[in-house]
């Protein structure tokens, strides 16, 4: 269950960005990439005190959500979200971020002799002592004569997000999947090639928003971590599930390694 105290809060941001208590958010110009495609980046610039969450919030935050139908020419969207903080409250856990924050966001334009008109609405969740649900507009236009004036804060994020699960030291992972009443019983198993640390954090993930993955609880044995959960459907008609489609996140001294694509035990 997800308990929250929220005020309501609207910002509407441009490229000028509006401040709010919390701070603000703007978009980050950034370079063309050789495949014609565009590096750039959502920027938060969270006050002290003030947290917001990754995307996979966990139960104590809100999720961010974004929209990209108002913006022409682009075929796809790439997010590379950085690892996230832990933070406890009240005993719940939620991964998310303060200060300053860069999402390095890639953009492939459907036509690459054209400019991309990006018209951007976000919504999100920023927190200090009450959780408050926010909103952005963030518009750039992007083109040849883009200048890349945010290449070198977006060059540092890039060195911050996700990497491998091999490298976090995993040698493999399995999952096991069990039918109940709501959804499936799901646990995944870390089989690690030294030592497992001492405090990490399993996220488990499906592509389909019907489908929430609820908080792993882990277990140690040797080498081997078992990470179980619950996954519940609120979708209709009958849940099928696409192994390849499960993605396990691990959190561990201030890094995330993740894997897409869960086979059985």
């Amino acid at each position: 269950m997800r308990i929250f105290i929220t005020l309501l809060a609207t910002l509407f941001a441009t490229f000028a960005s509006a401040k709010e208590d919390y701070g603000n958010v703007e978009y980050l110009d950034g370079w063309r990439l050789p495949d014609g495609s565009y590096q750039t980046a959502i920027v938060f610039n969270l006050e002290d005190g003030w947290k917001t969450y990754w995307r996979v919030p966990g139960p104590a935050g809100l999720p961010t959500t974004f929209n990209w139908t108002g913006s022409r020419n682009i075929s796809d969207v790439v997010i590379d979200w950085p690892a996230p903080y832990v933070f406890e409250s009240y005993g719940l856990y939620s991964f998310g971020y303060k200060g300053q924050v860069v999402l390095p966001v890639r953009i492939v334009p459907a036509d690459p002799e054209k400019p991309v008109s990006v018209d951007m609405r976000m919504e999100f969740g920023v927190c200090s002592d009450i959780c408050v649900p926010a909103s952005a507009r963030l518009q750039t236009t992007l083109d040849s004569n883009t200048a890349p004036e945010g290449k070198p804060l977006i060059a540092k994020a890039l060195t911050k997000t996700v990497q491998p699960l091999s490298k976090g030291g995993v040698s493999s992972v399995n999952c096991n999947l069990r039918p109940n009443p709501k959804g499936m019983d799901i646990s995944a198993q870390l089989q690690f090639s030294g030592t497992p640390a001492s405090e990490q954090y399993v996220v488990m993930e499906y592509d389909n928003p019907d489908i929430w993955i609820d908080s792993a609880e882990l277990q140690r044995e040797g080498r081997a971590i078992t990470a179980s959960s619950r996954l519940e459907f609120y979708g209709s008609g009958i849940l099928a599930l696409d192994r390849s489609k499960l993605r396990v996140t691990l959190l561990q001294g201030g890094k995330a390694y993740e894997t897409t694509g869960c086979p059985a035990r």
